[in-house]
């Protein structure tokens, strides 16, 4: 009796294991690729591309300065944000990403970039042409005032605000660009952020 009980349990976990299994495999179907600290990383850039709030009514302003960190070109955006706009923001990315580009999006497991802040939190955004709500897939991430810090999002941890219509995972297919913003609800007043060594990693490059 005692080897049979033995048996089922075993069989009952055995089955367990499965479904866990499957519902794990299920979930991660059109996920982009887990991050690895050891994948090899490939940089990427763009025309930058500036908004503020202006053409909503708003007077937050943004001004971009190119100069150089460790020998290398970096771009530093400073400027204020306002409530004149019920939901004032500047945002500062790239949008037209060449299709080799693209395809590297589509493989990556993370986006990597050095900044150096003025210790207020910051957002960068995904976009895809799906979304129509305006809830992009989100990566928040802090900054150290006067300091040098390296920012790696993995491609899995961009999330859609919660009051977003869900679209899935991201899917670079539907990119449309990327871009780092700040919100008044984030850093209202003044803001000063440089970022340079933009990066992807992708997994087999």
């Amino acid at each position: 009796m005692k080897a049979i009980t033995k048996t089922a349990r075993a069989a009952a976990l055995l089955a367990a294991a499965a479904f866990a299994a499957a519902a794990l495999a299920a979930c991660a179907t059109g996920a982009p690729a887990a991050f690895d600290e050891g994948d090899p990383s490939v940089p990427i850039l763009a025309e930058w591309v500036l908004e503020d709030d202006s053409g909503m009514g708003g007077t937050s302003t943004i001004a971009m300065a190119e100069t150089e960190e460790g020998g290398m070109p970096a771009w530093r955006f400073t400027g204020e944000l306002t409530r004149a706009f019920e939901w004032g923001y500047v945002t500062f990315g790239f949008e037209d990403f060449d299709e080799e580009t693209l395809e590297l999006f589509g493989k990556a497991s993370a986006v990597s970039f050095m900044v150096r802040g003025d210790g207020q939190q910051y957002v960068l955004q995904l976009l895809t042409s799906v979304v129509q709500d305006y809830g992009h897939f989100f990566f928040n991430f802090g900054t150290v005032a006067g300091e040098a810090v390296r920012v790696t999002a993995p491609m899995r941890a961009f999330f859609q605000p919660a009051w977003a219509a869900s679209v899935g995972w991201f899917n670079a297919a539907t990119m449309t660009g990327m871009r780092w913003t700040n919100h008044d609800d984030i850093n209202p007043g003044s803001y000063d952020l440089t970022i340079w060594d933009v990066r992807l990693y992708v997994p087999g490059e």
